[in-house]
């Protein structure tokens, strides 16, 4: 007994045509698959410069923050410092010069501005530990504003 193949009895010509329009189908898919990917790709791209710039924006304000408690604490040197100054009686024998005035205000004013970038009395430490976490609550806060209109999320009380 002898079998025949399908090619003699005409389903080969089917098989060929059904795989044919498998390859179609298949590369529409991939097609398809891959702008989605692309488009995927984008969408990515652009959510990590969202989400960069609250980092940023978090570490700059960070920075602000660490650079107004050292000035504060600069200021409150001087002003302290200036205070103490005026408690030394003046030299009666030559007395000061206006000039010889501004330049003690000046240097008084730079060397307290050096001690307080150096680490000063701890001042602007406390107040930065202090300040800090309202700082970032705030932050934390308008990102998740930000968050929100952008996706449509729930409304919540953030303090």
């Amino acid at each position: 007994m002898q079998i025949n193949p399908f090619a003699s009895t005409g389903l080969q010509g089917s098989v060929r045509g059904n795989m044919t329009a498998d390859a179609a189908v298949t590369s529409a898919d991939s097609a398809r698959f891959s702008s989605m990917l692309d488009d995927l790709k984008t969408k990515a791209g652009a959510a990590e410069k969202k989400d960069a710039a609250p980092a940023d924006a978090a570490a700059k304000r960070d920075a602000d923050l660490k650079k107004a408690c050292r000035g504060f604490e600069g200021m409150f040197l001087g002003i302290m410092y200036k205070a103490m100054r005026q408690t030394v009686p003046e030299d009666k024998l030559f007395g000061e010069t206006n000039g010889q005035k501004i330049f003690q205000d000046m240097r008084d004013e730079e060397l307290m501005k050096s001690v307080a970038e150096s680490g000063g009395i701890g001042l602007a430490d406390m107040m930065y530990r202090q300040l800090s976490p309202q700082v970032v609550g705030k932050a934390a806060k308008s990102a998740y504003e930000a968050a929100r209109e952008a996706h449509a999320l729930p409304k919540i009380s953030i303090r």
